[in-house]
């Protein structure tokens, strides 16, 4: 069971869970090897713009954060077996997850409700 404290969320794909984590280390290294910013990369994705190696490298960086040890030929059987736009939306929901701030809409609505 993946822990929010921690930053970790479940991804779904197929029949499977998995734990996955997005570190600023493995956001890094996502960047760094697809030469793009994250915001950008989830731009991309939220606009079907998006390549399977995109997937495979999110999902590589992703897995292993969570204590996974896949390598880039697994997780392509799993993008296969699930389908690329299920993988897509899949990825889009971990980045969304991990790109936002929760304590501060928390800390929002915590004033909304003492005001």
């Amino acid at each position: 069971m993946a822990n929010p404290l921690k930053g970790e969320v479940e991804v779904k794909l197929g029949s499977k869970t998995y734990k996955c984590r997005l570190t600023i280390d493995a956001l890094v290294r996502i960047e760094d090897e697809l030469d793009k910013g994250i915001l950008e990369l989830a731009t991309a994705i939220s606009e079907a713009k998006v390549r399977v190696r995109t997937l495979i490298v999110v999902l590589r960086n992703a897995l292993r954060g969570g204590g996974n040890d896949f390598d880039d030929k697994k997780i392509g059987q799993i993008i296969s077996e699930v389908g690329i736009v299920v993988a897509s939306t899949e990825v889009a929901k971990l980045l969304v997850t991990t790109l936002t701030d929760n304590d501060s809409e928390e800390e929002v609505d915590k004033k909304k409700v003492e005001a």
